[in-house]
């Protein structure tokens, strides 16, 4: 059926034969495999087997079970060759009925040690690109090898695409490939998969020997960039005789006999690296009849490679949403989660991010018994970068508030702070503070879009004291000043970042301060909170389902009075 193997010590039963029962994973003694570590589960994880398919499944576990390095969160189908990580104890999913392919004689090396033991040689020569060439065998050499005929090369086609389809991890899809080479051509001593990295870097990825060699292995250089270049596959049944490898020093050094080397081809035609047999013995060659079979192998194996690389692309993908996901969780508890209790006033917020994640930032701070203070920032640009910068604004504006009590002094400290850090970046923020005693406003403004303020007669004025300093994070020792004045029953506060009065329309227009101020001026509201609803629907309509270009944040304050609606 299958086969579970671990090499850790702290792993009681070591090699397990997986049959009809489920199999429990875990700390506890009455576990089927006990694992003696501390970071594991008493009940850690199953492996159950429904009709031949085992599904692995994580028991609520403290630290998780994870699958070729993905967490599992439900039943997740094991595959030949899949690798669960039970914390740092790895175990290896083998089904016994899936070796078909391997040759008892050949020798593989994990990926680790052909790095160490391959070593793509440049050759003195430099081979000339004669397509005819390529596929043309000396007919005075006489072929000995094993005549592959149609019905085998279907075969080989159909056992190496269902083989390779089944694995989901890089190296074992190479050794399956090579195994199944070694198992159609007998007469090969030697596999090799080289395989180009992004940087066009050559790397040996895969290699299989009839016998074990324990001195480091030359390949020729010259023949994989032959290929590669050419995107066409080459054969020699006489490599010390032809003279496109006349002065190959690998060639010579290890008495090549017959050479066939294919490329392997993406969805997109270009080579992402080649598969090469050859063999030492003498009389033994490969004809245009093997090079067709390696061909086709080469295919399935190029299809096999693509497809693993979209699945990591999938699963970093995944990762990264996941990151995302998790960093919004952390953003949104930074925000408040209640409004103030502060008497006779009244609050609205609002929060959007263009991205998962945002640079806006507000916060409502309470200064003692008797003051609160207010504070809405927008950090330059979007995304991850914007929110950790926000984070690190949102710890430095408690800070600084907690240990001045002042709104300038607090500013000076923030800004300091920042500019410290030489960032290619700025934060602009509006800070108010509220005395709930005598209704005393004192705002400091940094480099922010001044508020808006709606009068209890209705008016609605753009608090624009041009006292205003630079945003915080440009520079040293920048001094601030604050705009004092008493709020009055019945006035509300608006604040706001830029994505509010900047939102556009489908022809790229502006919403603009001057029609947010007539709208809200018209509308007739009153109250922080039907203020703050209006001006969103406002923004919603002008964009007129777009997504936002920007991050949106905005915040109503107001002193009731006993004729607000």
């Amino acid at each position: 059926m299958a086969i579970l193997t671990s090499v850790d010590e702290s792993v009681i039963r070591q090699r397990v034969h997986l049959g009809r029962q489920t199999i429990v994973i875990g700390r506890h003694p009455e576990c089927d495999i006990v694992i003696d570590d501390a970071s594991v589960s008493r009940h850690h994880a199953n492996i159950s087997n429904d009709n031949g398919t085992f599904f692995v499944m994580d028991l609520e576990s403290r630290n998780g079970t994870f699958v070729n390095r993905s967490a599992v969160h439900e039943p997740t189908r094991l595959f030949d060759g899949a690798e669960i990580a039970i914390c740092d104890i790895k175990f290896k999913f083998h089904l016994e009925n899936e070796s078909v392919f391997q040759p008892i004689r050949a020798v593989s090396f994990d990926d680790s040690k052909v790095a160490q033991t391959v070593i793509l040689e440049d050759d003195q020569n430099e081979l000339r690109a004669h397509v005819t060439s390529q596929l043309e065998v000396p007919s005075h050499y006489h072929h000995q090898g094993r005549d592959i005929n149609t019905e085998a090369k279907l075969q080989a086609l159909i056992q190496s695409a269902r083989e390779l389809s089944e694995s989901f991890v890089l190296d074992d899809v190479l050794d399956r490939c090579l195994s199944c080479l070694f198992e159609l051509f007998l007469e090969a001593d030697r596999g090799f998969i080289v395989l180009k990295e992004p940087s066009g870097e050559l790397r040996p990825r895969g290699m299989k020997m009839r016998q074990t060699h324990d001195e480091r292995i030359r390949i020729s250089r010259t023949i994989v960039n032959q290929v590669l270049e050419t995107r066409r596959p080459l054969i020699s049944s006489d490599a010390t005789t032809d003279d496109r490898f006349n002065l190959s020093q690998s060639v010579v050094d290890f008495r090549l006999r017959s050479i066939m080397c294919a490329p392997l081809i993406s969805t997109k035609n270009e080579a992402i690296g080649v598969i090469q047999l050859d063999t030492l013995r003498n009389r033994v060659a490969f004809s245009e009849k093997d090079l067709e079979v390696l061909v086709t192998v080469a295919m399935q194996a190029s299809l096999a490679i693509q497809r693993l690389n979209l699945v990591q692309e999938t699963i970093h993908i995944q990762e990264l949403e996941n990151d995302l996901k998790l960093a919004q969780d952390v953003q949104q508890a930074f925000l408040p989660q209640r409004r103030p209790d502060f008497p006779e006033f009244e609050f609205f917020s609002f929060y959007s991010a263009t991205m998962a994640v945002g640079g806006d930032y507000y916060d409502y701070i309470p200064i003692g018994d008797d003051k609160i203070a207010i504070v809405v920032a927008d950090v330059v640009g979007h995304g991850v970068a914007a929110a950790l910068l926000m984070a690190k604004v949102a710890a430095e504006s408690r800070f600084a508030l907690a240990s001045s009590g002042c709104p300038i002094k607090a500013m000076g400290q923030i800004n300091q702070s920042l500019s410290e850090l030489n960032l290619d970046k700025f934060v602009t923020l509006l800070l108010v503070m509220i005395d709930r005693k005598d209704h005393h406003v004192q705002i400091v403004n940094a480099g922010h879009m001044p508020p808006l303020i709606r009068k209890d007669s209705g008016a609605v004025m753009l608090l624009d004291d041009h006292v205003s300093g630079l945003p915080l994070g440009l520079g040293l020792n920048e001094t601030y000043h604050s705009l004092d004045f008493t709020l009055m029953p019945g006035d509300v506060l608006v604040l706001y970042t830029d994505g509010i009065n900047e939102s556009m329309d489908k022809q790229g227009n502006q919403l603009g301060i001057h029609r947010l101020i007539d709208e809200i001026q018209a509308s007739q509201t009153k109250r922080p909170e039907t203020i703050g609803k209006f001006i969103c629907q406002l923004v919603n309509r002008h964009v007129d389902g777009q997504q936002p270009a920007d991050d949106m944040c905005l915040v109503c304050v107001g002193l009731q009075s006993s004729s607000t609606v």
